[in-house]
């Protein structure tokens, strides 16, 4: 299910006419209904709107690294009074890449002496695509590792799975997304695994502890 989330950016400014009065107050706003969900069908990353100009503005874009991947949809809508609202939509299927990409809604007008930019940055949910298992520094005398992966929104629940241990037990215990191993004994050599999940999904990654020997870092990629 998709999560609602509106976000909007207004940028209010007063267009000058051909004389030294200036006519009401323009809106232009960046919006985003439902934060897109990377893997789903084509959804609005983004949407510019001008409102209240006479005549109607040009609206474009400034699309950087989503060039080749991202469709503008523009509309332009005449009201009564004889001022126009102009959207402009940037529709793509959305993928993890895009997330954090920077765009800028470009703003022309008859009456404005330069182009007015407006910055956005693209937000994607995804679930976790990499899960890696690290050591972690601690003041305590157990042995301590953490579970840390790449997702939005960040995972907010960790497990702990192990071929061949109970955790927790009596030498391992695990809180959060930290494996603590409370003794070093070569009992306990084999692999573990860290299961991190958001709302969207889940991603797993594993380490293979022996004792005395440098520990291996194996993270799942999907």
């Amino acid at each position: 299910m998709f999560s609602r989330c509106f976000f909007t950016m207004t940028v209010v400014y007063f267009l000058l006419s051909s004389g030294t009065k200036a006519t009401s107050p323009v809106n232009v706003s960046v919006t985003v209904d439902v934060v897109p969900v990377a893997g789903r069908l084509e959804v609005t990353l983004a949407t510019c709107t001008t409102s209240s100009t006479k005549p109607a503005a040009e609206v474009s874009w400034n699309l950087g690294a989503l060039s080749d991947s991202v469709k503008v949809s523009t509309n332009t809508e005449k009201h009564l009074d004889g001022t126009f609202t102009v959207t402009s939509s940037l529709i793509a299927a959305p993928t993890v890449q895009m997330n954090q990409q920077h765009v800028q809604c470009l703003i022309k007008h008859v009456t404005m002496k330069e182009e007015l930019q407006v910055d956005h940055k693209i937000t994607v949910h995804y679930p976790p695509q990499l899960v890696y298992v690290t050591p972690f520094n601690n003041r305590s005398n157990a042995e301590v590792y953490q579970c840390e992966a790449d997702a939005n929104p960040s995972a907010t629940h960790f497990s702990w799975h192990s071929t061949h241990q109970t955790i927790p037990n009596n030498d391992i215990k695990a809180e959060g997304n930290k494996l603590y191993f409370l003794k070093r004994t070569s009992d306990l050599s084999g692999l573990y695994i860290c299961e991190a999940s958001n709302e969207y999904g889940k991603g797993i990654g594993s380490l293979y502890w022996q004792k005395g020997e440098k520990t291996e870092d194996n993270h799942s990629e999907l």
